[in-house]
């Protein structure tokens, strides 16, 4: 498609691979890449003075958009259009969002494809498998009503009626729903109240997930439809058991905005959200024609949904706004033995990153005790 751009088009993802493998160097002493912060304490300020001539190629990401990386590759704005198609997968327009944090989450899914484990439940049934084999227990029904301070100190949780005490707590609620719902402000500087308080959260969206009794195996698992601002994903090509034979599982996603909806359980959030769907669906038969005769099975999600299940405010998808320059909160937090965990604090949304807040907060708590480099 553009044979005029084959040489840039070879340099840049030479570019964006050296990147990327510079970005996780540092990965194999603590299973993750890290912060500055983390580097200095654990690598010594050396480290972090050196790190632009060991990560050349990852430094130069790191301090542009990814608009102007693409300019520094590309005249042909078709192409820059087409390599930003997964660009909803970080939540920020190209001008706005880091290119580091493109690379990571959009960029690599080029050079080394996208997973998912087959039934997306199976991950968390990993990780609780993973916790009661090590002599810990996993509460469900249990959602914590206050973490319980003393002196800018954590004591524990609180659960309905229930006391859970301990030294260390970790959150991986939403910054702004631990702050202002669970922990009293009183513990907290003004300061810090209104820098939480001002954090702009990242956008949602609007989801239609379908079953439907056609066969759809011949098309693409994904298809972005640039021009329109929808996706469509068929993700019983992905994985066939969550469709019976013959018969397919889809989701079309749109862009969102929270406020855009009225209250649930209203009239006027039934009615705005049937004909949002039916606008998508209907959008989606150019591709799938006649899909709205052969719907079987229909849920309908918004942002307000997506807070409903997930607690996190607006329904933002990635949590707060990802784009360049915005500081999301350190995972220690001014109470001591509170962190942070989740898409709220470094590196941001999706489920690689959050891994990785899970493993920075981990080392931390145990005192970092891998040998450095």
């Amino acid at each position: 498609m553009f044979q005029d751009e084959e040489k840039n088009i070879y340099a840049f993802f030479n570019d964006a691979k050296k990147a990327y493998e510079e970005c996780y160097k540092e990965a194999e002493v603590y299973g993750t890449p890290l912060p500055h912060e983390l580097i200095v304490k654990n690598f010594g300020e050396r480290k972090l003075r050196d790190y632009p001539r060991e990560h050349p190629h990852f430094y130069n990401w790191l301090n542009k958009t990814f608009a102007q990386k693409l300019n520094d590759y590309f005249r042909n704005e078709d192409l820059k259009e087409f390599l930003c198609a997964l660009l909803p997968h970080f939540g920020v327009k190209p001008d706005k969002a880091s290119a580091n944090g493109v690379l990571t989450a959009g960029v690599s899914y080029f050079l080394y494809g996208g997973y998912s484990p087959k039934k997306a439940q199976r991950f968390a049934n990993s990780l609780k498998e993973f916790i009661e084999k090590n002599n810990g227990k996993v509460l469900v029904r249990h959602k914590v009503d206050k973490i319980l301070t003393e002196n800018r100190n954590v004591k524990g949780v609180k659960v309905r009626d229930k006391i859970f005490r301990s030294p260390v707590v970790v959150s991986n609620a939403n910054a702004k729903t631990t702050f202002w719902e669970l922990v009293s402000e009183n513990d907290l500087d003004k300061e810090f109240v209104d820098y939480i308080k001002d954090l702009k959260m990242a956008p949602s969206c609007f989801m239609v997930s379908l079953g439907v009794d056609m066969e759809l195996s011949d098309l693409p698992t994904t298809i972005h439809n640039l021009d329109e601002n929808y996706a469509l994903i068929i993700s019983s090509n992905t994985d066939p058991t969550l469709a019976p034979e013959g018969k397919a599982s889809i989701m079309l996603l749109t862009d969102a905005n929270y406020r855009d909806f009225p209250e649930r359980g209203t009239k006027e959030y039934l009615q705005n959200k049937n004909k949002l769907a039916e606008i998508l669906i209907k959008k989606a038969e150019k591709i799938i024609p006649d899909l709205s005769s052969h719907i079987i099975v229909q849920d309908i999600a918004t942002p307000k949904t997506f807070e409903r299940y997930t607690f996190m405010p607006e329904g933002a998808l990635y949590a707060f706004d990802q784009s360049i320059g915005v500081k999301r909160p350190y995972f220690k937090t001014p109470i001591k033995g509170l962190y942070l965990a989740g898409a709220s604090t470094f590196p941001g949304g999706g489920i690689e990153a959050v891994v990785i807040s899970g493993m920075i907060c981990a080392n931390d708590i145990c005192n970092w005790k891998v040998k450095v480099l």
